[in-house]
């Protein structure tokens, strides 16, 4: 019964000997606002930066290595804490759906940390505020599918915005029905920029009733602090299908 005993503490002390030197760390972190004030409600996108191997006639993680790529709410306070994260170097994106904060993976720079065993990172995002683009398109013929976009499906409707040297972010196909659909995004204010519109599919009119170029145009514009930036456009036809070449 001792030697059982004796057994059943050493495999214990051992099992916690490997769990103090398992290479896992924690991330506490914040999200802010210029100003210094939390913003809660934040998206906190957190990916461990993986080596590649080739394999065949692509890339992948080599066999072993801790692929971690996922989210996490910031609370009321801003703050958010993850636990359990393999060792490395991590990569973090937030966005907020509530309000038009920049997410600095697409508009700056993302920020990086380093996850060390055994030891907490307090990283602290700081976002910048912009304001939202936001494109009604009207569609009174219903012309357009009355569905979303998504990343399984083809766009027929493709809206976003042109920035520095040609560099392109789309906007999210928000809501959308058969008088038209809406698309929303965060941009800067004060910066030049260009609204991308392309279709195949359909073609459209600006608020004034002129053609667009068809399939793709783009509309300079430069938002102004504070203020929303609107669009309206029309889709006003089918587009025309070239004849296949014989």
């Amino acid at each position: 019964m001792k030697t059982l005993h004796t057994l059943s503490s050493t495999l214990l002390l051992i099992a916690s000997c490997a769990f103090a030197q398992a290479p896992f760390g924690a991330m506490q972190g914040s999200v802010t606002a210029e100003d210094g004030a939390p913003v809660p409600g934040a998206v906190v996108l957190y990916h461990r930066v993986t080596r590649s191997v080739r394999v065949g006639g692509h890339l992948q993680p080599p066999p072993g290595e801790a692929v971690v790529r996922s989210t996490v709410p910031s609370d009321t306070n801003g703050v958010f804490a993850l636990s359990n994260l393999p060792a490395g170097d991590y990569l973090l994106c937030a966005e907020v759906p509530s309000a038009p904060y920049l997410n600095p993976c697409k508009w700056s720079s993302s920020p990086k940390v380093t996850i060390l065993p055994g030891t907490v990172n307090r990283p602290a995002l700081v976002l910048k505020k912009g304001v939202f683009l936001r494109v009604r398109v009207n569609d009174p013929a219903g012309l357009l599918p009355p569905v979303k976009d998504g990343p399984l499906g083809a766009a027929n409707l493709i809206i976003g915005v042109i920035f520095a040297d040609g560099a392109y972010l789309g906007a999210a196909n928000t809501s959308t029905g058969r008088a038209g659909r809406e698309y929303q995004m965060s941009i800067p204010a004060g910066v030049p920029l260009k609204l991308w519109v392309f279709s195949r599919h359909v073609t459209l009119t600006d608020s004034r009733r002129s053609p667009l170029v068809n399939p793709g145009a783009n509309i300079p514009f430069q938002a102004v602090a504070g203020q929303d930036q609107l669009f309206t456009l029309s889709v006003s036809g089918r587009a025309r299908v070239a004849p296949l070449s014989p």
